[in-house]
């Protein structure tokens, strides 16, 4: 039933689960020999190829750009376009299931839990060769996959002025006949290596000093023992803080103004302009200073004095903007209190209790009566 997009999704994964099992079940296994383990390293990379172009088909499905999962989804349901009919539905998919297996009788229906792939796991994987590690080289190109291989091996142990001359390509045998001798690409690649080696040994021509004076520097540190390493090491950290005591110094702040972004002192017209030289208290802040007006006016919404006022049980709210002392932002949430005390509920006064002979009491003249045993 692949004809449809859930079908797919659904053979999808287990192709990918199935896939997984045999690289895992593949790499458990030790190879007897290096063929062995060409052969295995093929398979598996083979088979992690088929794994990912089937993830990237499942991550299409999923992103459904077209719809068309969800309209399948629906469709299930019964959902159509006059209405929900789930018998339809169901009537409708029966058929076409019936139809796919009277197309297809012999197709597999359910996969075999026995079926862990062992003939995947024992056929050797086609090994692709063109022949180019050959061309290079002025050799054959030509023949089966296995003689293009032999023919390769044969350079490896032994020169290619000793080859036997079948194995050269027709215009690489012309061309030593000629007195040409190399092939045109091994003169090529001669070009290249001939001109790297004139950079770098200009480059060392260069850096001959420098190199030289590396060289003598690595010589004197493997002569050290520990304790002179040690000691150029303390020697070295006490230079560089003498170095960044010097650069702190040569700052020159006789105003002691602020510092600004820059690490150097802020412009004495900046510094006035904002009012920096006048320092405001905050008492609730525990007595914190604040320089210029605006980073006073600003510290009533900061945390620090949010929870000076929050130590004292007092909102902070803008009726205790501009008020620093405790004591005044006290007697203040006193009088708020009581201004707010007039229209406010109080259940001890105002809320009425009534006892068995239908006398109407407050709170608390009936919680004092109760305790006197009166009521």
């Amino acid at each position: 039933m692949s004809s449809t997009l859930l079908e797919v999704t659904r053979a999808s994964h287990e192709e990918v689960e199935r896939l997984e099992r045999l690289i895992v079940k593949d790499l458990q296994n030790e190879p007897a020999s290096n063929k062995d383990r060409l052969f295995q390293s093929h398979r598996v990379r083979n088979m992690i190829d088929t794994v990912t172009s089937t993830t990237h088909k499942l991550v299409e499905i999923y992103e459904d750009s077209d719809n068309a999962r969800k309209d399948e989804i629906a469709a299930l349901g019964g959902q159509t376009a006059s209405g929900i009919n789930v018998f339809s539905a169901f009537y409708d998919r029966l058929k076409e299931i019936r139809e796919y297996h009277r197309k297809h009788p012999v197709a597999r229906g359910v996969v075999d839990p026995n079926d862990d792939g062992e003939a995947l796991l024992k056929e050797e994987p086609p090994i692709e060769f063109s022949g180019e590690a050959l061309a290079a080289l002025g050799l054959k190109t030509g023949g089966t996959i296995q003689q293009r291989a032999e023919r390769l091996f044969l350079t490896k142990d032994t020169p290619l002025e000793k080859l036997d001359k079948k194995h050269f390509a027709k215009v690489a045998r012309g061309s030593e006949k000629n007195g040409v001798g190399a092939a045109p690409q091994q003169d090529e690649n001669s070009k290249e290596i001939a001109l790297m080696e004139a950079k770098m040994k200009k480059l060392c021509d260069l850096l001959e000093e420098t190199i030289a004076r590396t060289k003598d520097n690595v010589v004197k540190k493997q002569a050290l023992t520990y304790e002179e390493i040690e000691a150029e090491r303390q020697e070295e950290e006490t230079q560089e803080d003498s170095e960044s005591e010097d650069e702190e110094q040569q700052i020159y702040n006789p105003l002691k103004l602020p510092m600004g972004w820059d690490g150097k002192p802020i412009p004495y017209w900046l510094y006035k302009l904002h009012g920096l030289g006048q320092e405001f208290k905050c008492e609730i802040c525990g007595n914190y200073s604040y320089w210029g007006r605006r980073a006073f006016e600003r510290h009533f919404k900061e945390w620090r004095h949010q929870h000076g006022m929050r130590c004292l049980g007092i909102p902070n709210t803008k009726n205790f903007n501009e008020i620093t002392s405790i004591e005044e932002a006290k007697d203040l949430w006193k009088k708020i209190q009581q201004k707010q005390g007039v229209t406010k509920w109080r259940p001890d006064l105002e809320e009425e209790y009534e006892d068995k002979e239908g006398n109407i009491y407050n709170k608390k003249t009936y919680t004092d009566l109760q305790r006197q045993g009166l009521i």
